[in-house]
Parts: structure tokens; sequence; C-alpha cells
């Protein structure tokens, strides 16, 4: 299979512009998937979107990413959580205040816990103004058109949401969005990986357009 032209631009950008190969190959194999509908096309796909709208940015501009040790925070409140602090019959107390109480070490843990949830949210939040800043000459996450993040988070939620394996076939509809949301995703790579001149003029036809 070979690439058409505004494609075979964003696979080049990546792998020798930005000297990211593994995104490159990563795009394309999506591209690859996309067009023969391979076995489980829709989970591989999903992932390389995932991966391209959470690490691109940050892995070009050498900003470390640190995911949220989720099952080790719980473990530890696990490992000193008492069984008498289980919620049984809290449905039928007269006060809804009433309950336990629980050691200032294990409230400690739970507040890190919710820390650690809340630092993660803005991460990501600061990971889709980062693409902008980075390629897309938005410095000022105030000034992004708000029909360009929304069409951007709503094409990562849908990858985060389908990057993974489930029983059951998908839907006709599922199959459809995909074809979306990874258009979606290669217009914002393709205006990034066009000149200054070009990309001022690109976006300025997408407001038009969507303003039209």
């Amino acid at each position: 299979m070979t690439l058409n032209k505004e494609q075979q631009r964003v696979y080049d950008w990546l792998k020798q512009e930005l000297s990211l190969p593994v995104f490159g190959n990563a795009y394309k194999g999506a591209i690859l998937f996309l067009n023969q509908e391979s076995d489980g096309y829709i989970t591989f796909v999903s992932h390389a979107g995932r991966d391209l709208m959470n690490a691109l940015a940050s892995t070009y501009k050498g900003v470390e990413k640190g995911r949220v040790q989720y099952q080790h925070l719980v473990d530890e409140i696990q490992a000193v959580w008492e069984s008498e602090w289980r919620n049984r019959g809290i449905e039928n107390s007269p006060d809804e205040k009433s309950g336990h109480l629980i050691p200032y070490q294990t409230c400690h843990k739970i507040t890190n816990l919710i820390n650690k949830h809340e630092s993660g949210r803005s991460r990501n939040s600061d990971a889709d103004s980062l693409f902008f800043s980075t390629f897309l000459d938005y410095s000022i996450k105030d000034k992004i058109p708000g029909n360009f993040l929304e069409d951007w988070k709503s094409a990562k939620r849908w990858f985060v949401e389908h990057a993974h394996l489930r029983k059951g076939d998908f839907s006709e509809s599922e199959k459809i969005d995909l074809v979306k949301h990874f258009g979606n995703l290669h217009c914002f790579l393709h205006v990034a990986a066009s000149s200054q001149y070009e990309r001022i003029k690109e976006l300025n036809e997408i407001l038009e357009d969507t303003n039209g």
C-alpha cells in the first residue's frame, strides 16, 4: 500500500523532520490497518491514535510523562484498611454523617491517591495544549479555537475508549466513527507538518469552513 501525498507528508515529517520514526511507523501502520480493515484493526488503530495524541508533543519536547500508579496507591490503602470500615449498613444509618474514626496515616494515603489523580488529569489536559503550542503556533491555550480543541479531545476520548480488547464485535457505527476521528487526527498532523505559511492558510480555511 502506498500513502497518498498528504499521508506521505505527515509520515516524512514524523520520521525525518522530527526524528521520531516510531511515531511515523505507528501512523503509517494505522493507515494500513484502517484501509485493509484487518482483524482487530479498530483496536490497533485506536491504540496508535491514542499514543500519537498523548505522547508525540511531549516526546518531541523531552517532557517526561509520569503515569499515576493506581494499583500501587490502592494497594497501600488496602494494606491498612480495616474490615470494620467497609460501607456496611450505611444506607440504614439515621445519621448520614456517622462513620468510623480512621487514622491520620490512612487518611494521608487516601489524600495522596486523590492528589495523584488530580495531577494526572491536569497533565492530560496540558498534553492537549502542548501539541497546539508546539506544532500549531498556539502558544497561549486560551487562543486555541474551541472547535479545534473539541475535535481533538473528542478523537482522543474515542481512541482511549477503543484501545483495549473487549468481548463482542464492533458496530458499523463505530467503524464509521473510527474513520472520522482518525481523519481528524490526520488533519491536525498534516497542518502541523506543513510550512508556516501553509499552516496559517489551512488553519484559516478550517475556521472559515466551520464558521461559514
